[in-house]
């Protein structure tokens, strides 16, 4: 499989990266099916099982300030801001372009 066919098939969104937005591809199959990822070779790499053990730690020890903090960002952060509204745009233009085809 060559980079530009794992490319295509993994959608293109935007998302915050330090205080500035860069474009992020959404995983459509593998172990991180859903998640967004700087590379789209990245939703087909090996799981790293004593990473993923130490975040269920860390997740069940923090996991309500986790959610807040990141509510938080969310809200008032300029880059995510930003971030929401260009995926919306592409969101938008997704479904034109579906509508499009099935004519």
């Amino acid at each position: 499989m060559k980079i530009l066919e794992i490319v295509e098939s993994t959608p293109q969104i935007y998302g915050k990266y330090k205080q500035s937005v860069k474009r992020k591809y959404r995983c459509q199959s593998g172990p991180r099916k859903g998640r967004i990822v700087a590379d789209p070779s990245t939703c087909s790499a090996p799981l790293n099982i004593k990473k993923r053990q130490s975040m269920k730690a860390t997740r069940a020890k923090l996991g309500g300030i986790q959610k807040q903090r990141s509510s938080l960002t969310k809200k008032y952060n300029p880059s995510s801001k930003i971030a929401k509204k260009l995926n919306l745009q592409v969101k938008k233009s997704r479904k034109a372009k579906s509508r499009i085809l099935k004519r």
